[in-house]
Protein backbone atom coordinates (compact mmCIF):
# COMPACT_ATOMS: atom_id res chain seq x y z
CA UNK A 1 0.00 0.00 0.00
CA UNK A 2 0.99 3.58 -0.81
CA UNK A 3 2.17 5.45 2.18
CA UNK A 4 -0.49 8.28 1.64
CA UNK A 5 -3.33 5.26 1.57
CA UNK A 6 -1.23 3.36 4.95
CA UNK A 7 -3.77 4.53 7.20
CA UNK A 8 -6.71 7.36 7.43
CA UNK A 9 -5.09 9.73 9.70
CA UNK A 10 -2.23 9.46 7.29
CA UNK A 11 -4.39 10.32 4.84
CA UNK A 12 -6.30 12.71 6.26
CA UNK A 13 -2.63 14.45 6.85
CA UNK A 14 -2.82 14.31 3.35
CA UNK A 15 -5.80 16.13 2.66
CA UNK A 16 -5.20 18.76 5.06
CA UNK A 17 -2.30 19.45 3.02
CA UNK A 18 -3.64 19.67 -0.23
CA UNK A 19 -6.30 22.40 1.61
CA UNK A 20 -3.26 24.68 2.62
CA UNK A 21 -1.84 24.75 -0.61
CA UNK A 22 -5.14 25.21 -2.60
CA UNK A 23 -6.01 27.85 0.62
CA UNK A 24 -9.09 26.30 1.10
CA UNK A 25 -11.67 25.73 3.92
CA UNK A 26 -10.37 22.28 5.65
CA UNK A 27 -12.80 19.27 4.78
CA UNK A 28 -14.44 17.13 7.99
CA UNK A 29 -13.92 13.82 9.17
CA UNK A 30 -17.30 12.67 7.35
CA UNK A 31 -15.58 14.12 4.20
CA UNK A 32 -12.34 12.79 4.95
CA UNK A 33 -13.65 9.31 5.86
CA UNK A 34 -15.66 9.16 2.16
CA UNK A 35 -12.61 10.36 0.46
CA UNK A 36 -10.08 7.52 1.77
CA UNK A 37 -12.51 4.92 1.10
CA UNK A 38 -13.01 5.80 -2.37
CA UNK A 39 -9.24 6.31 -2.62
CA UNK A 40 -9.09 2.72 -1.49
CA UNK A 41 -11.43 1.76 -3.91
CA UNK A 42 -9.32 3.82 -7.10
CA UNK A 43 -6.07 2.23 -5.54
CA UNK A 44 -6.96 -1.23 -5.48
CA UNK A 45 -8.27 -0.96 -9.20
CA UNK A 46 -5.41 0.53 -9.97
CA UNK A 47 -2.84 -2.42 -8.09
CA UNK A 48 -4.42 -4.98 -10.86
CA UNK A 49 -3.73 -2.61 -14.26
CA UNK A 50 -0.88 -0.18 -12.96
CA UNK A 51 -3.03 2.84 -13.59
CA UNK A 52 -6.44 3.81 -14.91
CA UNK A 53 -7.21 6.22 -17.84
CA UNK A 54 -8.07 9.36 -16.38
CA UNK A 55 -11.59 9.35 -17.68
CA UNK A 56 -11.98 5.98 -15.30
CA UNK A 57 -10.31 8.09 -12.30
CA UNK A 58 -13.34 10.38 -13.17
CA UNK A 59 -15.82 8.64 -13.20
CA UNK A 60 -15.22 6.91 -9.55
CA UNK A 61 -14.41 10.58 -8.46
CA UNK A 62 -17.62 12.15 -9.37
CA UNK A 63 -20.00 8.78 -9.60
CA UNK A 64 -18.49 6.37 -7.29
CA UNK A 65 -22.22 4.83 -5.74
CA UNK A 66 -21.62 6.84 -2.27
CA UNK A 67 -19.05 8.12 -2.36
CA UNK A 68 -18.51 10.10 -5.54
CA UNK A 69 -18.74 13.77 -5.84
CA UNK A 70 -22.45 13.75 -7.29
CA UNK A 71 -23.49 10.46 -5.86
CA UNK A 72 -22.43 11.59 -1.55
CA UNK A 73 -24.09 13.41 0.36
CA UNK A 74 -22.46 17.12 0.50
CA UNK A 75 -23.90 20.56 -0.64
CA UNK A 76 -22.59 20.92 -3.62
CA UNK A 77 -24.76 23.59 -5.28
CA UNK A 78 -25.67 27.40 -4.01
CA UNK A 79 -23.92 30.22 -1.80
CA UNK A 80 -22.78 27.44 0.67
CA UNK A 81 -21.72 24.94 -1.91
CA UNK A 82 -19.17 24.53 -4.45
CA UNK A 83 -20.46 26.16 -7.53
CA UNK A 84 -23.59 28.22 -8.64
CA UNK A 85 -25.94 27.30 -11.44
CA UNK A 86 -28.49 29.83 -13.57
CA UNK A 87 -31.60 27.82 -11.93
CA UNK A 88 -30.63 28.42 -8.52
CA UNK A 89 -29.45 31.79 -9.34
CA UNK A 90 -32.49 32.95 -10.46
CA UNK A 91 -35.97 32.06 -10.86
CA UNK A 92 -36.16 34.05 -14.00
CA UNK A 93 -34.16 31.36 -16.20
CA UNK A 94 -36.78 28.46 -15.42
CA UNK A 95 -39.88 31.08 -15.88
CA UNK A 96 -38.21 32.37 -19.00
CA UNK A 97 -37.19 28.84 -20.67
CA UNK A 98 -41.21 28.08 -19.81
CA UNK A 99 -41.80 29.13 -23.53
CA UNK A 100 -39.53 26.94 -25.22
CA UNK A 101 -40.98 23.83 -23.00
CA UNK A 102 -44.17 25.36 -24.49
CA UNK A 103 -43.77 25.06 -28.59
CA UNK A 104 -42.44 21.63 -27.73
CA UNK A 105 -45.45 20.85 -25.89
CA UNK A 106 -47.53 21.96 -29.07
CA UNK A 107 -45.17 19.52 -31.56
CA UNK A 108 -44.88 16.11 -29.41
CA UNK A 109 -46.29 15.26 -25.88
CA UNK A 110 -46.37 17.64 -22.64
CA UNK A 111 -43.78 15.61 -21.17
CA UNK A 112 -40.53 17.12 -19.23
CA UNK A 113 -37.27 14.34 -18.67
CA UNK A 114 -34.98 17.08 -16.47
CA UNK A 115 -31.49 15.31 -16.09
CA UNK A 116 -29.17 16.29 -13.23
CA UNK A 117 -31.85 18.27 -11.20
CA UNK A 118 -29.48 19.84 -8.76
CA UNK A 119 -31.86 21.31 -6.10
CA UNK A 120 -34.90 20.95 -7.68
CA UNK A 121 -35.51 24.71 -8.29
CA UNK A 122 -35.73 24.45 -12.16
CA UNK A 123 -38.56 22.09 -11.75
CA UNK A 124 -40.07 23.94 -9.52
CA UNK A 125 -40.02 27.50 -11.05
CA UNK A 126 -41.00 25.76 -14.40
CA UNK A 127 -43.75 23.96 -12.88
CA UNK A 128 -45.06 27.27 -11.58
CA UNK A 129 -44.70 29.50 -14.85
CA UNK A 130 -46.29 26.33 -17.04
CA UNK A 131 -49.19 26.31 -14.48
CA UNK A 132 -48.97 30.32 -14.96
CA UNK A 133 -49.98 30.09 -18.51
CA UNK A 134 -52.08 26.86 -18.57
CA UNK A 135 -49.46 24.57 -20.23
CA UNK A 136 -48.68 22.38 -17.26
CA UNK A 137 -46.97 18.64 -18.67
CA UNK A 138 -48.89 15.71 -18.35
CA UNK A 139 -45.68 14.07 -16.51
CA UNK A 140 -41.91 15.65 -15.06
CA UNK A 141 -39.47 13.03 -14.97
CA UNK A 142 -36.22 14.04 -13.31
CA UNK A 143 -33.28 11.35 -13.55
CA UNK A 144 -30.62 11.67 -11.10
CA UNK A 145 -28.07 10.02 -9.77
CA UNK A 146 -27.23 11.20 -6.32
CA UNK A 147 -29.47 10.04 -3.68
CA UNK A 148 -28.86 13.18 -1.77
CA UNK A 149 -30.00 15.70 -4.45
CA UNK A 150 -33.24 12.99 -5.39
CA UNK A 151 -34.05 13.89 -1.66
CA UNK A 152 -33.29 17.50 -1.98
CA UNK A 153 -35.59 17.84 -5.09
CA UNK A 154 -38.38 15.92 -3.39
CA UNK A 155 -38.34 18.83 -0.24
CA UNK A 156 -38.42 21.62 -2.62
CA UNK A 157 -41.24 20.11 -4.70
CA UNK A 158 -43.39 19.51 -1.24
CA UNK A 159 -42.93 22.23 -0.11
CA UNK A 160 -43.13 24.71 -2.58
CA UNK A 161 -45.87 22.99 -5.42
CA UNK A 162 -47.19 20.30 -3.78
CA UNK A 163 -50.27 20.03 -5.46
CA UNK A 164 -48.42 19.21 -8.22
CA UNK A 165 -46.32 16.53 -6.93
CA UNK A 166 -48.14 14.36 -8.41
CA UNK A 167 -46.78 14.85 -11.98
CA UNK A 168 -43.02 14.50 -10.96
CA UNK A 169 -41.66 10.76 -11.23
CA UNK A 170 -37.93 10.15 -10.72
CA UNK A 171 -36.03 7.59 -12.71
CA UNK A 172 -32.84 5.57 -12.50
CA UNK A 173 -32.56 5.54 -16.12
CA UNK A 174 -33.43 7.10 -19.34
CA UNK A 175 -36.74 5.30 -20.64
CA UNK A 176 -36.83 3.06 -23.56
CA UNK A 177 -39.26 5.77 -25.22
CA UNK A 178 -39.90 9.66 -24.76
CA UNK A 179 -42.14 12.41 -26.25
CA UNK A 180 -41.53 16.43 -25.25
CA UNK A 181 -38.40 17.97 -23.83
CA UNK A 182 -35.78 16.89 -22.48
CA UNK A 183 -33.64 19.20 -20.58
CA UNK A 184 -29.99 19.16 -19.19
CA UNK A 185 -28.51 21.68 -17.64
CA UNK A 186 -24.59 21.94 -16.90
CA UNK A 187 -24.82 17.99 -16.97
CA UNK A 188 -22.50 17.52 -20.10
CA UNK A 189 -19.91 19.47 -18.44
CA UNK A 190 -19.21 16.44 -16.03
CA UNK A 191 -19.35 13.92 -18.42
CA UNK A 192 -15.48 11.60 -18.06
CA UNK A 193 -13.32 12.76 -20.35
CA UNK A 194 -10.15 11.83 -21.62
CA UNK A 195 -6.88 14.12 -21.22
CA UNK A 196 -5.31 14.34 -24.76
CA UNK A 197 -1.59 16.08 -24.67
CA UNK A 198 0.77 16.75 -28.28
CA UNK A 199 4.38 15.85 -27.98
CA UNK A 200 5.99 16.58 -31.10
CA UNK A 201 4.29 15.00 -33.80
CA UNK A 202 3.17 12.02 -31.47
CA UNK A 203 -0.55 12.48 -29.30
CA UNK A 204 -0.43 11.06 -25.80
CA UNK A 205 -3.16 9.41 -23.55
CA UNK A 206 -3.51 10.53 -19.87
CA UNK A 207 -3.23 7.23 -17.10
CA UNK A 208 -3.25 7.95 -13.97
CA UNK A 209 -1.45 6.38 -11.49
CA UNK A 210 -0.28 6.20 -7.63
CA UNK A 211 2.93 6.74 -5.90
CA UNK A 212 3.54 7.42 -1.71
CA UNK A 213 2.83 11.23 -2.43
CA UNK A 214 -0.22 10.58 -4.09
CA UNK A 215 -2.06 10.36 -7.27
CA UNK A 216 -0.46 11.29 -10.74
CA UNK A 217 -0.68 11.65 -14.29
CA UNK A 218 1.27 9.33 -16.30
CA UNK A 219 1.42 9.99 -20.31
CA UNK A 220 1.62 7.03 -23.13
CA UNK A 221 1.47 7.41 -26.60
CA UNK A 222 -1.41 6.43 -28.83
CA UNK A 223 -1.44 5.40 -32.10
CA UNK A 224 -5.37 6.30 -33.91
CA UNK A 225 -6.96 8.70 -31.31
CA UNK A 226 -7.40 12.06 -32.48
CA UNK A 227 -6.05 11.52 -35.97
CA UNK A 228 -9.29 12.69 -37.65
CA UNK A 229 -9.16 15.57 -35.69
CA UNK A 230 -8.64 18.15 -38.55
CA UNK A 231 -7.28 20.32 -35.80
CA UNK A 232 -4.35 18.42 -34.29
CA UNK A 233 -1.52 19.51 -36.91
CA UNK A 234 -2.39 23.37 -36.48
CA UNK A 235 -1.41 22.64 -32.02
CA UNK A 236 2.12 23.67 -30.62
CA UNK A 237 4.16 21.25 -29.07
CA UNK A 238 2.86 20.72 -25.45
CA UNK A 239 -0.88 21.49 -26.51
CA UNK A 240 -3.18 19.61 -24.12
CA UNK A 241 -6.81 19.32 -24.32
CA UNK A 242 -9.80 17.34 -23.66
CA UNK A 243 -11.48 13.88 -25.99
CA UNK A 244 -14.99 13.68 -25.15
CA UNK A 245 -15.63 10.31 -26.04
CA UNK A 246 -18.03 9.67 -23.36
CA UNK A 247 -20.30 13.00 -24.59
CA UNK A 248 -21.48 10.78 -27.54
CA UNK A 249 -22.53 7.50 -25.92
CA UNK A 250 -24.89 9.75 -23.50
CA UNK A 251 -25.84 11.77 -26.38
CA UNK A 252 -26.70 8.13 -28.41
CA UNK A 253 -29.11 7.78 -25.31
CA UNK A 254 -30.91 10.75 -25.24
CA UNK A 255 -31.83 10.84 -29.09
CA UNK A 256 -32.50 7.38 -29.58
CA UNK A 257 -35.31 7.10 -26.70
CA UNK A 258 -36.42 10.22 -28.28
CA UNK A 259 -39.84 9.11 -30.66
CA UNK A 260 -40.50 13.04 -30.78
CA UNK A 261 -39.61 16.07 -29.15
CA UNK A 262 -36.41 18.29 -28.48
CA UNK A 263 -33.54 18.07 -26.42
CA UNK A 264 -32.16 21.48 -24.84
CA UNK A 265 -28.92 21.78 -23.41
CA UNK A 266 -27.37 24.76 -21.81
CA UNK A 267 -23.77 24.31 -20.71
CA UNK A 268 -20.35 26.24 -20.78
CA UNK A 269 -18.79 25.22 -24.10
CA UNK A 270 -17.48 26.42 -27.33
CA UNK A 271 -17.36 25.28 -30.80
CA UNK A 272 -14.79 23.18 -31.85
CA UNK A 273 -12.79 26.35 -33.97
CA UNK A 274 -12.47 28.27 -30.25
CA UNK A 275 -12.44 24.98 -28.39
CA UNK A 276 -9.21 23.65 -30.30
CA UNK A 277 -8.14 26.98 -30.69
CA UNK A 278 -4.17 26.80 -30.81
CA UNK A 279 -4.07 29.59 -28.24
CA UNK A 280 -5.77 27.41 -25.93
CA UNK A 281 -2.87 24.76 -24.61
CA UNK A 282 -4.07 23.80 -21.82
CA UNK A 283 -7.94 23.02 -22.81
CA UNK A 284 -10.48 23.58 -20.74
CA UNK A 285 -10.67 21.29 -17.14
CA UNK A 286 -11.33 23.18 -14.18
CA UNK A 287 -12.10 21.85 -10.91
CA UNK A 288 -14.40 23.98 -8.03
CA UNK A 289 -14.25 22.93 -4.17
CA UNK A 290 -16.27 25.83 -1.42
CA UNK A 291 -16.46 28.45 -4.36
CA UNK A 292 -13.06 27.90 -5.32
CA UNK A 293 -11.34 26.92 -8.97
CA UNK A 294 -8.42 25.30 -9.54
CA UNK A 295 -7.03 22.65 -12.51
CA UNK A 296 -5.94 19.57 -10.58
CA UNK A 297 -8.08 17.24 -10.86
CA UNK A 298 -6.41 14.72 -9.00
CA UNK A 299 -6.64 16.54 -5.64
CA UNK A 300 -9.63 16.06 -3.15
CA UNK A 301 -10.62 12.62 -4.54
CA UNK A 302 -15.00 13.11 -4.08
CA UNK A 303 -14.96 16.13 -2.68
CA UNK A 304 -14.63 18.25 -5.77
CA UNK A 305 -16.34 19.14 -9.01
CA UNK A 306 -14.35 17.86 -11.94
CA UNK A 307 -15.54 19.81 -15.27
CA UNK A 308 -14.77 20.39 -19.25
CA UNK A 309 -16.10 22.61 -21.20
CA UNK A 310 -18.36 21.31 -23.93
CA UNK A 311 -17.64 20.87 -27.73
CA UNK A 312 -20.32 22.07 -29.32
CA UNK A 313 -19.55 21.09 -32.57
CA UNK A 314 -19.10 18.02 -31.68
CA UNK A 315 -23.00 17.06 -29.93
CA UNK A 316 -24.18 18.89 -33.21
CA UNK A 317 -22.80 16.55 -35.57
CA UNK A 318 -23.46 13.58 -33.29
CA UNK A 319 -26.56 14.56 -32.89
CA UNK A 320 -26.99 15.04 -36.87
CA UNK A 321 -25.86 11.56 -37.34
CA UNK A 322 -28.26 9.82 -35.29
CA UNK A 323 -31.29 11.71 -36.90
CA UNK A 324 -31.60 14.52 -34.99
CA UNK A 325 -32.12 18.37 -36.28
CA UNK A 326 -30.04 20.74 -34.61
CA UNK A 327 -32.73 23.86 -34.14
CA UNK A 328 -30.60 26.62 -32.77
CA UNK A 329 -26.96 27.76 -31.20
CA UNK A 330 -26.28 30.43 -29.44
CA UNK A 331 -25.07 32.17 -26.37
CA UNK A 332 -27.13 32.14 -23.32
CA UNK A 333 -27.92 35.84 -23.06
CA UNK A 334 -29.31 36.12 -26.51
CA UNK A 335 -31.11 33.19 -26.00
CA UNK A 336 -32.59 34.71 -22.75
CA UNK A 337 -33.02 37.96 -24.49
CA UNK A 338 -35.14 36.75 -27.30
CA UNK A 339 -36.97 34.58 -25.10
CA UNK A 340 -37.99 37.44 -23.23
CA UNK A 341 -36.34 37.24 -19.97
CA UNK A 342 -37.00 41.36 -19.81
CA UNK A 343 -40.43 41.01 -19.67
CA UNK A 344 -40.52 38.69 -16.98
CA UNK A 345 -38.03 40.69 -14.77
CA UNK A 346 -40.32 43.68 -15.51
CA UNK A 347 -43.07 41.31 -14.21
CA UNK A 348 -41.24 39.81 -10.94
CA UNK A 349 -40.25 43.33 -10.25
CA UNK A 350 -44.06 44.69 -10.25
CA UNK A 351 -45.19 41.84 -8.21
CA UNK A 352 -42.32 43.20 -5.86
CA UNK A 353 -43.73 46.30 -5.59
CA UNK A 354 -41.14 49.15 -3.99
CA UNK A 355 -38.94 47.13 -2.24
CA UNK A 356 -35.56 48.17 -3.06
CA UNK A 357 -33.35 45.49 -2.21
CA UNK A 358 -35.75 42.83 -3.84
CA UNK A 359 -35.06 45.27 -7.26
CA UNK A 360 -31.19 45.44 -7.00
CA UNK A 361 -31.53 41.68 -6.45
CA UNK A 362 -33.50 40.73 -9.69
CA UNK A 363 -30.62 43.68 -11.48
CA UNK A 364 -27.70 41.47 -9.47
CA UNK A 365 -29.10 38.23 -11.51
CA UNK A 366 -30.07 39.84 -14.79
CA UNK A 367 -26.17 40.76 -14.51
CA UNK A 368 -25.29 37.09 -13.58
CA UNK A 369 -27.08 35.30 -16.02
CA UNK A 370 -26.46 37.74 -19.10
CA UNK A 371 -23.14 39.86 -18.85
CA UNK A 372 -20.79 38.68 -21.28
CA UNK A 373 -17.96 37.95 -18.21
CA UNK A 374 -20.54 35.94 -16.45
CA UNK A 375 -22.47 33.12 -17.45
CA UNK A 376 -24.28 35.42 -20.42
CA UNK A 377 -21.51 34.54 -23.53
CA UNK A 378 -19.55 31.13 -21.39
CA UNK A 379 -22.89 29.78 -20.96
CA UNK A 380 -24.04 27.93 -24.93
CA UNK A 381 -27.89 26.81 -25.54
CA UNK A 382 -28.50 24.51 -28.10
CA UNK A 383 -31.42 22.37 -29.15
CA UNK A 384 -32.00 19.04 -31.18
CA UNK A 385 -35.10 18.47 -32.69
CA UNK A 386 -36.50 14.85 -33.50
CA UNK A 387 -39.75 13.99 -35.70
CA UNK A 388 -40.09 17.38 -34.01
CA UNK A 389 -40.90 20.94 -36.37
CA UNK A 390 -40.44 23.71 -33.89
CA UNK A 391 -39.05 27.26 -34.17
CA UNK A 392 -38.03 28.70 -31.27
CA UNK A 393 -38.51 32.57 -29.92
CA UNK A 394 -34.90 31.75 -28.34
CA UNK A 395 -33.35 31.92 -31.58
CA UNK A 396 -34.97 35.48 -32.92
CA UNK A 397 -32.48 37.37 -32.36
CA UNK A 398 -29.04 35.22 -33.28
CA UNK A 399 -28.86 31.17 -34.56
CA UNK A 400 -25.05 30.39 -34.78
CA UNK A 401 -25.69 27.31 -36.41
CA UNK A 402 -22.71 28.26 -38.73
CA UNK A 403 -20.44 28.64 -36.40
CA UNK A 404 -20.66 24.80 -35.21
Amino acid sequence: MVHFLKDYPTYFDWLMQQCRTLKVPSVNAVQGKNSYKLSLTIAGEMEKTGGMPFSQFMHHALYEPGLGYYSAGSNKLGEGGDFVTAPELSPLFAQTLATSFIKIFEQSTANVLELGAGTGIFAVELLKELEAQDSLPERYYILEVSADLKQRQRQAIEQNIPHLANRVEWLDRLPKEFSGAIFANEVADALPIDLVRKQKNNLQKAQVKQDDSGFRLSWQDTGSMLETNPYVKQWPHGYSTEHHLQTEFWLAGLVECLTNGAIILNDYGYSADEYYAPQRTQGTLQCYYRQHKHHDPLLLPGLQDITASVNFSQIAYAAHKLGAEIVGYCEQALFLMSSGIERQAAKLAEKLGSDTMAQVKISQQLKKLMMPDEMGENCKVLIAAKNCPVQLQGFALSNKLHRL
